[in-house]
């Protein structure tokens, strides 16, 4: 059998609050975020991201255009090789090296 305490007294709602006062709140106001702590951090995060989104077009719009200037270089020289070879400026030779560096 178990001993009844006699210390133990009902709970109280003045008994609650107090210790709400004394011991939950404190507790929360260490442990949770406010909501200005919270804005702040949200603010600093929405920053980073724009920063961030800024810098990927950047590099995607250079990427493009990067990407569609080295067509036009590949065509160019298709072309370029395409006159050497039939004014038989480059020999058979030079033109198979070309070929078996897989450039274009």
């Amino acid at each position: 059998m178990m001993k009844k305490n006699n210390n133990q007294k009902p709970l109280t709602l003045s008994a609650l609050a107090a210790y709400n006062q004394e011991v939950m709140f404190p507790w929360l106001q260490e442990n949770l975020v406010t909501k200005t702590e919270f804005k702040d951090f949200k603010n600093t995060t929405v920053t980073s991201q724009d920063k961030m989104n800024k810098k990927l077009d950047i590099l995607l719009t250079e990427k493009t255009v990067r990407e569609y200037q080295e067509k036009k270089e590949k065509r160019l020289w298709v072309i370029v090789l395409k006159a050497l070879q039939e004014h038989r400026i480059l020999s058979s030779k030079e033109l198979e090296a070309i070929t078996q560096l897989e450039i274009f």
